[in-house]
């Protein structure tokens, strides 16, 4: 059995990446990502939040993948708010509300989006 591992769960020390990171591995974890966010929509219930997390900093993988399954109307971005959040080393998100923080000595990148279903 071969582990398929997304983007943010390579390693920058890795010998192989450039072997690992194709383009075929980022095309495989969105349509994973599509798939069981489109899935986690369905059964979350209407006005009901949940939260959208990836361990990559790649819009492919976060902000497209949102834009993809929102684009119906059925649910909304509600905006990421908490005490300390200027402090923290933030990359720029096409999408307002969402996070997507640096790669850092003190953090690992990833993306956080909130999302409400609406119908």
């Amino acid at each position: 059995m071969r582990l398929v591992h997304g983007s943010g769960t390579l390693s920058a020390n890795d010998k192989n990446l450039e072997k690992r990171f194709t383009p075929k591995l980022i095309e495989k974890s969105i349509q994973s990502q599509v798939a069981l966010l489109k899935k986690a929509l369905q059964v979350l219930k209407k006005g009901q939040e949940m939260v959208y997390s990836t361990c990559s900093i790649l819009d492919c993988e976060n902000e497209e993948v949102i834009k993809q399954v929102i684009k119906t109307g059925k649910a909304q971005i509600v905006p990421i708010t908490f005490e300390g959040k200027e402090t923290l080393p933030l990359l720029p998100s096409k999408i307002e509300g969402t996070l997507c923080v640096l790669p850092t000595k003190q953090y690992e990148g990833f993306f956080v989006a909130k999302i409400r279903k609406e119908i």
